[in-house]
């Protein structure tokens, strides 16, 4: 894309311009904000000091060099930013509209590292010109960013200071690589962000890979803003020139320290956790990783996969592909596999069961819309206007949804589904989404679930929303090496006090958001990297291990026994539904979707199962100590054990009598294991007034179990029984985990 690139004069904006470069982006011009009349600002949003040295960038590069000045302040401090007068945000939109009016622009360079306050502005003004925030940088880990920086490259000299550990009259002048063992030791004594993150000091470039010209420094000018004998504050102001450089050749050879999109995604390995580049992990979690990854490689492989090249290296997997294939190394054992994708006949009809219930503590569970229609963006907004119906009962708004769950008849009918979702979801940080492809009828365009959120006025205590029942999203739509960028209408995480629910992730190289390699292996192991970096970034006590309940959706049967291993070497009994569908997003092999709460280690564990009828009925639920959350996955089948991975039948046989068994199971025996997972579900909440809010789905396999009219009968009188208010959602699906499982069912309970 053709890029113009925001530059401070800091290491960190050359450095993403690098990144930029290296992934095939055309850098066309350069935009700089400077103060008036001041050697340096006070800003929220920009580095200022050094700015008298910009000029010499546009000779230096070769670029046209776009400037304006700051005249706005920061007004609006608010995490989610609203266009604001006289705003110094307003100052970079009119920036950008007077460049995109005179050249060819498409992205915009941002080199922020952790803002999320820089980022969300960036990206609110990138959105409103509609241009693309290239923030390659965005959540990398420092120290290892930092040591890239020097290494390719970037000559960068400390020209301020503002914190404990740093002193103006010793570090201001110094290079980067020279300052860096000092920064180290400042990070483990004072906490210091080795990249500046937190304001602690500013660089200046003096050269780079990108510079036809260097810049050399001719006269230094010491000043101290603050001489608190603590922590002093001084700057550097700069006269300086330009010099060629004997080896500058055209075009540009990026050093090879420079990595590109699929440099980030080829250290994935198998072990527990698998991401040493993560932000936040402590020093103690970055040793208990890397003994994992040294422990894992000495193993022998996993006896119970079945690959045929058993012990290769994921990254081999990871070339950047626009499709997926089946991919033969992931084969399953011997056996008959109904051939259920084919089976027209085999589908039920599908009746709109809506309903929504909510508790005392804002939580509103919404279940059962179905969008009717044979016209895809018809029977969309049939399902919007029935969402808004529902939110209108319970004085609810579409900003009071945290999360959509979206079962679509045709994948490829996408664009004119999600036309009509944009127009419905308008609204800045929109809730996270979930879309697949499942076997619906002619006649049904999509069925649809969702959970909101109303805030009372006294859960909103403390500003940051870190202990309080705030809506807090996480919505990054600029492009970087962290996880995929949200440009649509739905956030990757929407955290709502202790409990984090995340998007669907399919396996996109972030940098490149293109999707990454043809085996299922891969793909579920890229997947769950973004979950745990997504949930990272929302809550600052949530990671990978924080997950309660998951979702694993997946488009051939040989990948459900590999997602199912996987998760459970990653998460602390995190309880798990695989469902085969028919598509996925992009042509994806593998979508995870969880929940996460930041207390999960205070949940207890479950498993246990009986019998109903001549039907095996296997059940896992989680909850915690005060009994305020709870969750769990029943499976019911017709073979000995529903809870392993048994993918296929013996033979025809096998599969022609489990299809005859589960399509007889009688409505009585569904009503019996719905009240058996209610039961477990509400765990002793059955006298609580108001009357418990559950939400219930069921997937059914679509070609042997009982139609949803069936299904939802069932769970009616099951919950009368137990005098619960339960959201229903029921799914066809292609196939479950196990071949023998017809229904797989999911509960959440929320009372915090």
């Amino acid at each position: 894309m053709r890029t113009v690139a925001l530059i401070s004069g800091g290491k960190d904006s050359c450095y993403n311009m690098l990144q930029c470069v290296s992934a095939g982006h055309t850098i066309v011009a350069l935009a700089n904000l400077k103060p008036q009349n001041k050697d340096e600002l006070d800003s929220y949003m920009y580095q200022t000091v050094g700015h008298q040295g910009i000029d010499l960038y546009a000779e230096a590069m070769g670029l046209p060099l776009y400037r304006d000045v700051i005249s706005g302040v920061a007004v609006d401090q608010c995490r989610n930013y609203k266009p604001t007068e006289n705003d110094e945000v307003e100052d970079l939109f009119r920036l950008l509209s007077r460049i995109k009016d005179e050249l060819d622009i498409e992205a915009v360079a941002c080199g922020a590292i952790l803002s999320d306050y820089q980022r969300i502005r960036v990206e609110n003004v990138c959105q409103r010109l509609g241009l693309v925030c290239l923030a390659y940088l965005w959540r990398r880990n420092q120290k290892e960013l930092l040591q890239e920086m020097i290494a390719s490259g970037v000559e960068a000299i400390i020209i301020k200071v503002a914190a404990l550990g740093l002193d103006p009259k010793i570090h201001l002048g110094m290079s980067l690589s020279d300052i860096q063992p000092h920064l180290l030791v400042m990070q483990k004594k004072y906490g210091l962000n080795v990249c500046g993150e937190g304001g602690e000091y500013e660089t200046f470039t003096l050269d780079c890979p990108l510079f036809r010209k260097r810049l050399v420094i001719d006269e230094k000018e010491l000043v101290i803003h603050s001489d608190d004998p603590v922590a002093s504050v001084g700057y550097l102001n700069l006269k300086l020139h330009l010099e060629a450089k004997e080896n500058y050749c055209e075009p540009t050879q990026l050093p090879p320290t420079v990595k590109n999109s699929l440099d980030f995604v080829n250290d994935l390995n198998d072990t527990v956790f698998s991401d040493l580049s993560d932000i936040e992990l402590s020093e103690s979690e970055l040793e208990f990783e890397k003994l994992e990854q040294k422990k894992k490689e000495e193993e022998d492989v996993n006896p119970l996969l079945t690959y045929s090249r058993e012990g290769c290296d994921i990254s081999a997997n990871l070339e950047a592909a626009d499709d997926y294939q089946i991919d033969n190394t992931e084969s399953i054992e011997v056996g008959y596999n109904y051939d259920h994708m084919c089976n027209e006949s085999a589908k039920h009809p599908v009746i709109d069961h809506r309903s929504i219930y909510g508790n005392s503590h804002g939580w509103y569970f919404i279940g059962g819309i179905v969008g009717e229609g044979l016209d895809t963006a018809v029977a969309t907004e049939d399902a919007m206007k029935k969402l808004i119906n529902l939110l209108d009962t319970e004085d609810l708004h579409l900003t009071n949804v945290s999360s959509v769950n979206i079962y679509m008849r045709d994948m490829g009918e996408y664009a004119a589904l999600n036309s009509v979702y944009v127009k419905t979801f308008c609204y800045p940080n929109p809730p996270t989404r979930v879309c697949i492809q499942c076997p619906l009828p002619d006649d049904v365009g999509l069925i649809l679930d969702a959970v909101a959120h109303k805030q009372e006025p006294s859960d909103n205590q403390e500003s940051d929303g870190s202990n309080t029942k705030e809506r807090v999203t996480m919505h990054v739509q600029g492009i970087s090496h962290w996880a995929p960028a949200n440009i649509g209408p739905y956030s990757q995480a929407v955290k709502v006090g202790e409990v984090v629910g995340t998007s669907g992730q399919i396996a996109l190289v972030p940098g490149s958001m293109r999707l990454a390699g043809k085996g299922a292996r891969g793909q579920c192991a890229l997947a769950l990297r973004h979950i745990a970096r997504v949930l990272r970034a929302a809550h600052p006590r949530a990671h990978i291990r924080s997950v309660v309940q998951s979702v694993c959706y997946v488009t051939h049967v040989s990948a459900a026994r590999e997602a199912r291993r996987q998760l459970e070497r990653r998460t602390a009994g995190a309880i798990v539904q695989c469902a085969v569908v028919q598509a996925l997003p992009r042509g994806a092999a593998v979508e995870w979707h969880v929940w996460a709460h930041s207390d999960n280690n205070r949940f207890d564990y479950e498993e246990t199962g009986c019998n109903v009828g001549e039907y095996k009925v296997a059940i896992t639920r989680r909850w915690n100590y005060e009994n305020t959350v709870a969750a769990c996955v029943c499976y019911v089948a017709t073979g000995s054990s529903p809870s392993t991975c048994q993918l296929t039948f013996p033979n025809e046989e096998a599969c022609k009598s489990h299809r005859t068994l589960a399509s007889q199971m009688q409505c009585s025996e569904i009503e019996e294991v719905l009240e058996y997972a209610l039961r477990k579900l509400l765990n002793d909440c059955y006298d609580r007034e108001p009357l418990p809010a559950v939400k219930l789905r069921i997937f059914y396999q679509v070609w042997s179990a009982p139609g949803a009219c069936a299904l939802v009968r069932a769970a009616r009188g099951a919950a009368a029984r137990l005098r619960a208010r339960v959201a229903l959602t029921v799914v066809p699906v292609a196939a479950l985990h196990n071949a023998f499982t017809f229904l797989s069912i999911s509960g959440l309970r929320l009372d915090e």
